[in-house]
């Protein structure tokens, strides 16, 4: 075995220094390499750790296998028999409370037998170990805790089993593979599947960044120890969809879930960065400074990687959510026998293209179809922000500010600063009643007011100061998170992120971003007047520059007036950056208005919405429950036929066939006819015969899609 120390920045001040354990080759069996792995990694010396001043058999030990297999035998899941193996080892150091632990994932929606237990027994889990130990496989659906997750989490409010969060000791042991999308996933992606909501690749991989996810589980439940088995692994283009099996008679064993995940991505050859699940993990929770391998580094030999062109067009795909979740049973490769689609039509289909699909020298289909679905859902998303803001989803988003490192000053100062906006405005150019703005270098400076005829009283009991960002037009979603109070319990310093729709909305048109940007706030409490201060500290998809401001509630004679201003400097699109609308004489001004006053004219009738008591949040709820796709299409084709069906006849003559009587109804309902003969080669006689026709394949295809598929 080779050793090697892996130091990345050494600077001295850890308490111990993680080992990694690369144990392979040819000449141990995968028993005596899952026990080598254990020892070099000091998985032993870790628990007596964890034991404190219990028993070992008092130490609750929960391990999270990979399940995410098609098949016994599967590549892309871990094998049980290394799992049994496991557990018989924790027996014989005296660790009898040990369980293995799991949940079923998004493919439940859509195929047999993918509930946990069964899932299990089928992939050749035997509830006993080799030494006749018996085991429990706990559901971590059960059990669950809504409280684990602290605000400004983007897991705030959602369930994790108290399982998981009870156990001393947490076991991921994962499974080496490729993954279409993020290119590989380890164990930070098997750790996701310890969440309970059944569609976990819409819940915790779309809706939220899965990155996001993983990180938030970490800070509540720290995972101990780590896992990969690569003993045949599942490697290729085709990712966990259509995986190929290789021997790399590999394990790999670490106390450290994202150096585990470093390690096996080095071993793939990869960049670890390339999996949009490692990245947002290690900026919360960086590969220790320093390690020690034990094994070799070496990338396995013969190894494939999904091409970048194809983890790209995945993700465009992907990002249609409705799209892909449709598509996902077509795609997939399985045993039918054991895990049957439950919709004839997925059944159907996926006989047809999963052996097409699998071919290599395919590939260029499949990233056709993924490029074409993909802009398809873009459009249709571009639509929706467009024309149809109530179809989109919200989203959540953890704080991305590091409150520890935030200096008191932060906050005093920013007040000062954003003061000076009131000199800048004075000076602005007034296009309308209630808005002026100008440009100062590359930033707007605006001011917009207005007068609202309500109660000053009223409306800031009905309008919270602290909440005027999330009532602006437009709002998609973020967090809020109060960070300190006045007496009266009102929040006075605060920080929030927040998500806009592309300003104006037509820029979603040229790829324009969502503006998300990550802001310190200050709140003042007067008789007469209230006060937000905020100031924009980063941006996480780069979108703004800056987008600072000061808006202000103050008591009039005539009610409320309500006063905006601001200083603001979006990223615009590519187009728009080459094609500036500055060239163009008096169009960028009229742009920039009609943008502001729309914006802000919407703002404000938000703001009487919230008085009156009337919803005014766009898009629907992150966690609302998906409809499976399969039902919303088939409603889809069934309408399509209604449609086709009259419109064919009338092409057809009423259905008339040739030779069948042509006449009118007289006012008395008598038809009055004529015996025709049309020739074979007449248009009419074509029309008729293509209806005829139509109408039978329609027949066929409704007996075919509602007929259970067989396996040739």
């Amino acid at each position: 075995m080779e050793a090697s120390r892996g130091v990345i920045g050494l600077t001295g001040g850890e308490p111990e220094i993680p080992t990694v354990a690369i144990v392979d080759g040819k000449l141990l069996s995968p028993d005596r390499k899952l026990a080598a792995a254990l020892d070099r990694a000091e998985v032993w010396t870790l628990l007596r750790r964890a034991q404190r001043d219990r028993q070992p058999a008092d130490l609750r030990i929960v391990v999270k296998p990979e399940l995410g297999g098609f098949a016994p035998g599967s590549p892309t899941a871990t094998d049980p028999r290394l799992i049994e193996h496991l557990l018989d080892l924790l027996y014989d150091h005296g660790f009898s409370n040990a369980a293995v632990v799991g949940t079923c994932d998004s493919s439940a929606a859509w195929a047999e037998n993918r509930d946990l237990h069964a899932l299990a027994d089928l992939l050749g889990y035997r509830y006993e170990t080799p030494k006749g130990r018996p085991y429990d496989i706990l559901d971590l659906a059960d059990h669950p805790a809504f409280d684990a997750f602290p605000p400004g989490c983007v897991m705030h409010g959602c369930a994790i089993s108290n399982i998981w969060l009870d156990a001393d000791y947490r076991i991921v042991f994962s499974k080496s593979r490729t993954d279409e999308a993020a290119g590989y996933a380890l164990c930070l992606d098997t750790l996701i599947d310890v969440l309970p909501l059944p569609d976990k690749n819409t819940h915790y991989r779309r809706r939220r960044d899965p990155g996001d996810v993983a990180a938030a589980l970490l800070a509540v439940a720290p995972v101990q120890f780590c896992l990969i088995d690569g003993i045949v692994a599942g490697h290729g283009p085709g990712g966990r969809r259509a995986p190929s099996a290789i021997e790399t008679n590999t394990l790999i064993a670490a106390s450290d879930i994202v150096l585990a995940d470093y390690v096996g991505a080095l071993k793939m050859s990869l960049d670890p960065t390339v999996s949009p699940t490692f990245a947002p993990v290690a900026c919360r929770h960086p590969v220790p400074q320093r390690y020690l391998i034990m094994g070799s580094l070496s990338p396995w030999p013969e190894w494939q990687n999904v091409a970048p062109r194809v983890r790209e067009a995945t993700r465009l795909r992907q990002r249609a959510e409705g799209i892909d979740r449709l598509v996902e049973p077509w795609l997939q490769c399985l045993d039918p026998e054991l895990f049957p689609l439950k919709h004839p039509l997925d059944s159907r289909i996926n006989l047809s293209l999963t052996p097409l699909l699998a071919d290599p020298s395919n590939a260029w289909l499949l990233d056709i179809l993924n490029e074409l679905l993909g802009w398809i859902g873009q459009g249709i998303e571009a639509y929706r922000t467009m024309f149809g803001k109530d179809s989109l989803r919200q989203c959540v988003l953890p704080l991305g500010i590091d409150l520890a490192a935030l200096p008191d000053s932060a906050f005093t100062t920013l007040i000062e600063e954003l003061k000076q906006l009131e000199s800048a405005v004075a000076a602005a150019t007034r296009v309308s009643s209630e808005l002026c703005w100008q440009e100062i270098g590359e930033s707007t400076v605006f001011c917009y007011a207005r007068m609202l005829p309500i109660d000053f009283d009223l409306f800031t009991r009905r309008v919270d100061i602290a909440r005027t960002i999330q009532f602006m037009n437009d709002y998609l979603g973020g967090v809020l998170v109060p960070l300190a109070y006045d007496d009266t319990g009102r929040p006075v310093r605060q920080a929030e992120r927040n998500v806009y729709l592309p300003q104006p909305n037509y820029l979603v048109l040229y790829h324009g971003k969502p503006i998300d940007v990550s802001k310190l706030e200050v709140v003042q409490y007067d008789i007469d007047r209230q006060r937000l201060f905020w100031k924009t500290i980063k941006s996480e998809n780069e979108s703004a520059t800056c987008d600072d401001g000061i808006a202000t509630f103050e008591r009039t004679a005539e009610g409320t007036r309500v006063t905006i201003m601001g200083r603001q400097q979006f990223m615009l699109p590519t187009f728009w950056q080459v094609f500036d609308p500055k060239y163009v004489p008096g169009l960028k001004p009229m742009l920039v208005t009609h943008a502001y006053q729309t914006f802000f004219d919407r703002t404000m009738a938000n703001l009487e919405a919230v008085v009156e008591g009337r919803e005014i949040r766009i898009g629907r709820p992150v966690d609302e429950l998906p409809t499976p796709p399969i039902e919303l299409l088939m409603p889809l084709l069934k309408r399509l036929m209604e449609i086709a069906t009259p419109v064919i006849a009338e092409l057809a003559g009423q259905g008339r066939r040739p030779g069948e009587p042509r006449g009118e109804t007289d006012a008395d309902g008598f038809t009055h006819v004529r015996l025709t003969k049309e020739p074979a080669t007449s248009p009419e006689f074509r029309i008729a015969e293509l209806s005829r026709f139509i109408d039978r394949l329609g027949q066929a295809i409704t007996r075919d899609l509602l007929r259970p598929a067989t396996t040739p």
